[in-house]
């Protein structure tokens, strides 16, 4: 005689067919859970490769700031190489429109792609070394007039600066055309202070 399997329920317990059908329903729902897991979890390359771009942006972000500054303080140079009469109006006036360009190549750079590359930067650094250079060379040359007290300014900046150490510390002029020392102090801050010869009086421009 042939024996015939008939489920049953006791004490509550769910049939032998709701049991195997609770146990094929749990194994799918695990199968489907780590197939989630292993799309949902990026692997440690993934990871690394992130972490990596994020640390590459930083970078390339402060570089950019950086350069901003050396463009803006080469500016500042300018117009101060101008005042003293170091340098004719119409190179002055040229060196400052390719400033200006190199400042707005820099910021459509980085708002069409995201980033400024290496060797535009590099290409602005340049520009910013060749401009200092002539410059250098210039203070050494014959005036265009307007010629304040540059060995005094040189001597007061210098003694300000070993007591300040400010970032892109400069020379600047006033509204009076007084010589003040400008730089970027504590906090990022722009900060100026007045430049004073042996006597005490300020180094001003004449008139």
């Amino acid at each position: 005689m042939e024996r015939v399997a008939i489920p049953f329920v006791r004490d509550g317990q769910t049939s032998l067919q709701e049991k195997k059908t609770d146990m094929t329903f749990d194994k799918a729902l695990f199968a489907a859970a780590t197939v989630l897991a292993v799309f949902a979890v990026p692997s440690g390359g993934a990871m690394a490769q992130q972490r990596g771009t994020q640390a590459q942006r930083a970078q390339n972000a402060q570089a950019t700031a950086d350069m901003r500054s050396r463009l803006a303080a080469a500016d500042d140079r300018i117009v101060a190489h101008q005042r003293r009469g170091k340098v004719p109006p119409a190179r002055a006036a040229e060196m400052r429109r390719d400033l200006t360009k190199a400042r707005q190549d820099l910021e459509r750079f980085n708002r069409q792609q995201g980033f400024v590359s290496a060797a535009q930067l590099a290409s602005y650094g340049r520009m910013v070394v060749a401009i200092d250079d002539e410059l250098g060379k210039r203070a050494n040359e014959r005036s265009y007039g307007n010629d304040a007290l540059p060995s005094a300014e040189v001597i007061a900046f210098q003694r300000t600066d070993a007591r300040l150490h400010y970032r892109n510390a400069r020379i600047e002029y006033d509204r009076n055309n007084c010589a003040v020392y400008q730089g970027v102090g504590p906090g990022g801050r722009t900060r100026s202070e007045p430049l004073r010869d042996a006597a005490g009086k300020a180094i001003c421009t004449r008139r």
